[in-house]
This record gives C-alpha cells, structure tokens and sequence, in this order.
C-alpha cells in the first residue's frame, strides 16, 4: 500500500483511494461510542458508552469488516455519503 506524500491535504476527499481513506482515522475511537442527536437543535452528543465490537487494547472495531451486519445502526463513513453523515463523526 503506497499512500501519496501528505494526501490528506492536496487530494479532495472524493479523489482518496481506499487505503488513503482508512489511513485518515487515528485511531481515537470516538466514532464507536454511542451518540445522541437532540431532536430540536440537530446537535450531537458523544456518551461514554462503547459500541459491543470496539476493542478497548487496540481502540478499533474488533470486526471492522462486517461492523455493518453485526451492529446495522453502525454508521459508515465513505468518500460518497460524507455529506450527508460527517456531522456525526468525531
């Protein structure tokens, strides 16, 4: 996997490969806990409370691969539906 020198700051968001996509998270874990969305503000809340597949050694989905099937609320960030979920990522 070869990522292009500093990607993240010349290549638009939609223009990314897969592997420069993945490569953005750091690993802080936030986008497995639990969020509230307040219904009249459209704000959102980050709890302490951790999705079932996050694994606090390595602060990862445990099966990130199949996230979507084992945890269907599981929200997925991709290049196409960024618009639309960003708001809901840390």
């Amino acid at each position: 996997m070869t990522l292009r020198p500093r990607y993240w700051d010349t290549v638009p968001l939609s223009d990314m490969t897969p592997q420069e996509w993945e490569a953005l998270c750091d690993g802080c874990g936030k986008c497995c806990l639990a969020k509230l969305e307040d219904a009249d503000s459209g704000e959102v809340f980050f709890t302490d409370i951790a999705c079932r597949l996050f694994d606090d050694s390595t602060c990862r989905c445990g099966q990130y691969a199949l996230r979507k099937q084992i945890v269907p609320e599981c929200v997925i960030l991709r290049p196409e539906t960024i618009d639309e979920v960003s708001y809901w990522m840390p």
